[in-house]
């Protein structure tokens, strides 16, 4: 029998075991590396924008939501004030501006949020005879607004060849009128305006009203009470007098003047008890004043 031979494996001289392949771990990187800290923190960033985003909205939302809600919107609209123009048409007026049709953010109908001044320009824009408009609630939670409306006063009347329209003190026109309606002044206007579009809501004398009228008050205190005033162009204007004559004036004169000027004139030997035949007296030309007679010619003195 052949002898084997045997190896005993497991009687290895020390350091004589080897591995067939080897394996090595990679090294594990720190979890504090600046690198993964920049990318957390760009995460929370990001979820931090998105949760603001996600709040705003949702408070914008809320707002807009609770902007509609009957507790907090007007439910009535109280005019006071009015008396040429009729209350309820105001009130209709005011409410159409609340409830336009139109879809906002915040209801206009709202307590807070309604749009009060444009409703007091859009008022007086619309009517021309409303001068002045405030609009006001009670209290801080109170759903009724009240409309206080001041209505211009007829202070005088513009007049073309066929109609008549009341003007304010301001020299606004603002209302058609009959010739014998009554006014504060007793003042009729004539001329200044187009007769190609509508009177009303246009100015009388732009820029020259408030001078002539000083000048009639001034006339008015010196015994010459004025009844019509002609503007002629963009210089002059006459002034019919109650005596029945009329006198001739421009834009810009020293009122005081003019009234002195008339005062002496009246007084001269010419005219002196004449007043009846007195056609006019021309003012226009500084201390030479011109004058003519009724059926004379024309006259002038110093």
């Amino acid at each position: 029998m052949q002898s084997r031979k045997i190896v005993d494996l497991r009687k290895r001289k020390p350091g004589a075991h080897t591995r067939p392949f080897s394996f090595r771990e990679p090294p594990r990187r720190s979890s504090s590396s600046p690198e993964r800290l920049r990318t957390r923190r760009r995460r929370f960033r990001v979820i931090g924008a998105l949760a603001i985003v996600i709040v705003l909205f949702a408070a914008a939302y809320g707002a807009s939501w609770a902007s509609y809600l009957p507790a907090y919107s007007i439910q009535d609209v109280r005019v006071a004030g009015a008396s040429e123009v009729p209350q309820e048409l105001i009130r209709s007026y005011v409410e159409t501006k609340l409830h336009d049709g139109r879809y906002s953010f915040l209801s206009r109908s709202n307590i807070f949020f309604y749009p009060r001044e444009s409703i007091e320009r859009a008022i007086v824009e619309y009517f021309p005879r409303v001068k002045n408009v405030k609009v006001s609630r009670e209290s801080l939670l109170a759903t009724a607004i009240t409309v206080l409306v001041e209505e211009r006063e007829t202070f005088a009347k513009w007049c073309s060849y066929d109609e008549c329209y009341f003007l304010g003190n301001g020299g606004f026109v603002f209302a058609s009128a009959s010739s014998s309606a009554p006014t504060a002044s007793g003042y009729v206007f004539r001329g200044g305006i187009s007769s190609t579009t509508s009177a009303i809501g246009q100015q009388y004398l732009p820029g020259n009203f408030a001078g002539a009228l000083a000048l009639l008050e001034r006339l008015g205190q010196a015994g010459y009470p004025a009844r019509e005033i002609m503007a002629k162009d963009s210089k002059d204007f006459t002034v019919r007098l109650q005596q029945g004559f009329e006198i001739r004036a421009s834009y810009g004169a020293d009122v005081g003047a003019l009234v002195k000027n008339l005062e002496l004139i009246l007084a001269s030997e010419p005219l002196r008890g004449k007043e009846d035949a007195l056609e006019y007296v021309d003012l226009r030309f500084g201390n030479r004043v011109y004058f003519k007679l009724k059926g004379e010619e024309l006259q002038g003195g110093e």
